[in-house]
């Protein structure tokens, strides 16, 4: 059995939900190449953005591993927020909640998996807190990314 992690990142761009919700979109759309979010990226993207539909991230952390989690869309409200249930590397599920506000929009971002490669499994009793920082990490990139892909 896999070590399990629970994230919640919050998120705030002072852009509204629509344009925030749109470049997400955009980062999964089959052929994209978006920039702003460097650690991730879309190996295998859905065919549509809908229920049902797979795709597979890769996700590059500072410590110097990738990740491969393959993502099924398991709820989606186009504009609010979208659910994933979570296979390869990360096994569990994650959702992207956004909300308007007066500074723009909140997006909060949740992961409850597990590791299910060997070596972060037996090695998750010492580097369990390098490995929250190495999330931590790709996570602020994120939001510094996206923040800056909508000025």
């Amino acid at each position: 059995m896999g070590a399990a992690y629970s994230f919640v990142s919050r998120w705030q761009v002072p852009a509204p939900p629509e344009r925030c919700w749109a470049e997400i979109e955009r980062m999964i759309r089959p052929g994209a190449r978006p920039t702003w979010w460097r650690s991730v990226s879309v190996a295998r993207a859905p065919a549509r953005l809908a229920v049902g539909e797979s795709l597979e991230l890769s996700v590059r952390s500072p410590l110097a591993y990738r990740l491969h989690p393959r993502l099924t869309i398991t709820d989606l409200v186009p504009g609010r927020g979208i659910e994933v249930s979570s296979a390869g590397d990360l096994a569990g599920s994650g959702r992207v909640d956004l909300a308007g506000d007066s500074d723009g929009t909140q997006i909060t971002i949740r992961w409850d998996v597990s590791t299910e490669r060997a070596w972060m499994n037996a090695t998750a009793f010492l580097l369990r807190p390098a490995f929250a920082w190495a999330h931590t990490r790709v996570m602020a990139e994120g939001e510094r990314g996206l923040r800056a892909a909508l000025r």
